[in-house]
């Protein structure tokens, strides 16, 4: 996949900016500390720029809030804008006021489970903010919320994709230092990598939920949650040609799908 082409091609649609999902713009983000090359970081760096303010335009502030606040974190800290500092805090603002569940998980107004493509950008926004600028102060809600979210024993469902992905990305935006917290989601995702590779990690998975699972388990061997000798081989062999494909904007997904593998693989090999 040439990543460079991918990103112009958004560039000029508005209306591909206006739906770049967070899975999308976390690969974005990937790519980016990758970059060696000052212009492809530009040109990510726009494409933040207008994926978030096509979204206020259209007013997916209401219901794109957490997508929203994951990438003005990236803004504000590569611009230093205010604007994103205070979109940030206004989508933070939102996050706190959901209506949550009597276990204390988020849900929707109608009182329905928010889909995991809205979780995997909640959970992350939530313990980033946390973590840079709530001092730390409600790490155990997140924890909390994520173990109670935590799939079933042997049983494969696509949301068991989404919360890997979501549970890893949540630690490598956690402080370690806050160990008794950052070690209940360590265990529980092992705990799941475990009960999914007992099935045989070579089952029939669609390619994007072996792609989603083979990214979280490089991206845990990267920071030391998985042992690299045991399970660098299988997230590699999940994610074999995903960076190779070729991915037309509607496929936006699997392309930030396929900039993850590609950073996270970098990373392995440095």
């Amino acid at each position: 996949m040439d990543f460079e082409i991918y990103v112009a091609e958004c560039l000029k649609d508005d209306e591909v900016c206006k739906q770049i999902p967070g899975c999308a713009l976390e690969g974005f983000r990937a790519l980016y500390k990758t970059s060696e090359t000052e212009s492809q970081k530009e040109q990510l760096l726009k494409l933040f720029e207008k994926a978030v303010g096509a979204r206020e335009s259209a007013g997916g502030m209401k219901t794109d809030f957490p997508v929203v606040g994951r990438a003005c974190f990236f803004l504000h800290e590569q611009t230093g804008e205010e604007h994103y500092r205070e979109t940030m805090e206004a989508c933070m603002n939102q996050l706190r006021d959901c209506s949550r569940t009597k276990e204390g998980i988020f849900q929707s107004e109608s009182a329905c489970p928010m889909p995991w493509t809205w979780m995997y950008d909640a959970y992350p926004f939530y313990m980033e903010y946390e973590t840079k600028y709530h001092n730390k102060a409600d790490y155990a809600d997140i924890v909390k919320q994520l173990l109670r979210l935590a799939p079933s024993d042997e049983t494969w469902t696509s949301g068991t994709a989404w919360y890997l992905m979501t549970v890893i990305i949540v630690m490598d935006r956690m402080s370690r230092e806050i160990f008794e917290h950052y070690k209940s989601l360590e265990e529980i995702f092992k705990t799941t990598i475990r009960n999914i590779l007992s099935l045989g990690w070579n089952k029939d998975f669609e390619q994007k939920e072996s792609a989603m699972m083979g990214c979280s388990i490089l991206k845990a061997c990267n920071l030391g949650v998985l042992n690299s000798e045991k399970y660098a081989e299988i997230g590699l062999s999940m994610t074999d040609g995903l960076i190779n494909g070729s991915f037309g904007l509607k496929d936006s997904e699997l392309a930030g799908l396929a900039m993850m593998a590609y950073a996270e693989r970098l990373i392995l090999n440095n």
